[in-house]
């Protein structure tokens, strides 16, 4: 869920449902393993370098648990795909970088439709890459001085480190800090697979350092279009981050 220099796995308003919904209820048993594969795109003004469109699409490994108080899901990112429309730069994350991406578990909603579908959707709830949201109060870093900042890929480097791959300059290791908040809005397909649209309500970016200083510049990030769909598809229990990498493969 990371569509910047970065990725990139919203809005703190939930979204609103359309006017044909007309309960919440629990018609299909979804509880078991699943990957999810979620897509987001970013428009990037980079000083030196200009205007890049990212597209970036989210691997992840998936559970869906039936509790007392509702749908339950857990995610685990496994891999990120970024691909921008400028072949002059290359974004490489480090595995330190994935790794460190939280472990979430958020509550999933199923809404009965007028027409007879079945509605999904899931607030992925706020994500803080390379500082400290509660110390941070709302706002994101805009110093590795700052008390929210950490070493959240415990890299020895503040906030989170990323790899720049630039033509004559070679790898541009940067740091940085992301706050991201996403959505997913969709429809249950059946029992093995769920498809819909990815919503980036939220999405900001500052970087706090960089090896070379020319690229210690913030970039100005909007969301886009054009990629912005998700499936989720039933897998195997027991699957694990390697499994979910192998199914990702030839996929964007």
């Amino acid at each position: 869920m990371f569509g910047t220099l970065v990725c990139a796995v919203s809005s703190l308003v939930q979204p609103a449902f359309a006017s044909e919904d007309l309960l919440d209820s629990e018609p299909v048993d979804l509880s078991g393993t699943w990957y999810l594969r979620i897509r987001t795109a970013t428009d990037a003004k980079i000083p030196i370098i200009g205007t890049t469109h990212i597209r970036s699409t989210t691997h992840l490994l998936s559970t869906i648990q039936n509790t007392p108080s509702g749908l339950k899901q857990t995610q685990q990112t496994c891999s990120v795909d970024n691909r921008p429309s400028r072949s002059i730069t290359r974004t490489v994350l480090p595995e330190a970088f994935i790794t460190h991406l939280p472990i979430k578990t958020y509550p999933v909603q199923l809404t009965t439709k007028a027409d007879g579908t079945i509605g999904y959707s899931a607030d992925l709830q706020q994500q803080y890459v390379g500082y400290d949201g509660a110390i941070a109060n709302g706002t994101i870093p805009e110093s590795r001085k700052d008390p929210a900042v950490t070493d959240w890929d415990e890299d020895g480097k503040p906030g989170a480190s990323v790899l720049i791959e630039i033509p004559l300059f070679g790898h541009i290791r940067i740091y940085l800090v992301q706050t991201n908040h996403t959505f997913l809005r969709g429809i249950v397909m059946g029992t093995d697979r769920v498809e819909g649209t990815t919503h980036q309500k939220l999405l900001e970016q500052r970087t706090i350092g960089a090896d070379n200083r020319l690229f210690a510049a913030n970039p100005k990030l909007t969301v886009s279009t054009g990629h912005n769909h998700f499936e989720m598809m039933r897998t195997e229990e027991g699957a694990t981050c390697k499994d979910i990498v192998r199914l990702a493969k030839g996929s964007f």
